[in-house]
């Protein structure tokens, strides 16, 4: 089973938003015809003439990355030269090229939050507000009595939280009435006869970016042939979102132990560090990739430590305050680590919405410099 490279497109559109990326960013479909059949994709951090030798060896008819192959405007593209030599052996494989940048660092459940949760933070927030995900009420009518797999499908995909509360949700009985057609499968009554059937009315509170998720497993799991259902826009400013994660421990962690932690988290032997880190860290900071220009924010928003990528020299400011350290593990370390879970991801979405598509994770990653 295959699909066009518009359909994972347009599903990548719903889960990962362009208009979601930092302003001037590059992010969607940057080589290859949308109408290409794809069977299976590879997913890697960057485009490197490994990868490209890879995804052709394994099969693959699509590469999906995070960084974008044409952040920089090629003025040309000759084979003498990196670039031009690059995008030329992707074109000869045959391989069509999307990316997905700061819309994934940015995203509900993107690079970002996935490092929050490795890193076993609670009471997670955006660092730096960008943008806001708008709310809507989904309002579904379930036949009576299976009301309760619907509603918990849907708290299962995000739906329904207020604060500290999951699955928030209410219902409200009433009645329901249809005309099988001809050519329908009705869950109750026969074709032709008009039918009236005894309804719950579930409603449940839903962010914009969780709604494609969320109405497919509706679907999945509502019992009648043809869902009815409503969205109504919310007076709610919505969820902020952003770059950069900020959280906390329940219980302060020496701070020798939380660089243990991260060495182990991002595979890697050393950490630079700046300032004066106190002994007991509690409150964490962090943006994967080149995350120097959200430092201030970590430091008003009283974070002990910001945790990045990489820094430039001239935006961590002599004499940091006592108490507060910067500490960066590599923009590829950063972020590489992401990708076999970001696969999983895909592979589920993929799923739920029917399309029969293999997602392969690189196995060819090194970094793209090393220490002698």
């Amino acid at each position: 089973m295959s699909a066009t490279l518009q359909d994972i497109l347009n599903l990548l559109e719903s889960r990962y938003p362009s208009a979601w990326a930092m302003s001037g960013d590059k992010t969607g479909l940057e080589v290859g015809h949308p109408g290409k059949q794809v069977k299976s994709l590879l997913v890697a951090l960057e485009v490197t003439p490994a990868i490209v030798a890879e995804a052709a060896q394994r099969g693959a008819q699509l590469l999906l990355t995070h960084h974008p192959l044409l952040y920089q405007p090629l003025k040309d593209v000759r084979e003498d030269r990196p670039g031009g030599r690059l995008l030329t052996d992707l074109v000869r494989a045959g391989l069509a090229m999307v990316s997905c940048h700061t819309n994934l660092d940015i995203a509900p459940g993107g690079l970002n939050d996935y490092l929050a949760q490795k890193l076993e933070l609670t009471g997670v927030e955006v660092l730096t507000p960008t943008t806001r995900d708008p709310w809507y009420k989904l309002v579904v009518f379930v036949p009576a009595g299976f009301d309760a797999p619907v509603r918990q499908a849907l708290g299962d995909a995000g739906l329904g939280v207020i604060g500290n509360y999951s699955h928030c949700s209410f219902a409200s009985p009433g009645q329901g009435s249809y005309t099988p057609l001809p050519g329908a499968h009705p869950f109750q009554g026969e074709v032709g006869v008009l039918s009236e059937a005894k309804e719950t009315r579930l409603e449940i509170l839903a962010p914009e970016s969780l709604l494609p998720a969320a109405l497919s497993r509706l679907k999945a799991t509502h019992p009648y042939e043809e869902v009815a259902y409503d969205l109504y826009p919310v007076r709610h400013p919505g969820t902020p979102l952003g770059l950069g994660r900020i959280g906390s421990w329940p219980a302060p962690r020496p701070f020798s132990q939380v660089i243990s932690l991260v060495k182990t988290i991002f595979g890697v032997e050393s950490v630079q560090v700046w300032g004066q880190p106190p002994k007991l860290v509690q409150r964490l900071a962090l943006c994967s990739g080149s995350g120097g220009e959200l430092l201030p924010n970590a430091l008003t928003r009283g974070a002990q430590l910001y945790l990045t990528g990489e820094v430039r020299h001239h935006q961590v400011p002599p004499g940091l305050q006592e108490g507060f350290a910067v500490a960066a593990v590599g923009h590829f370390a950063s972020e590489v680590v992401f990708m076999e879970p970001w696969a999983g991801q895909l592979q589920e979405m993929f799923r739920q919405a029917d399309l029969g598509l293999e997602v392969m994770v690189a196995a060819n990653q090194p970094p793209p410099c090393y220490s002698v």
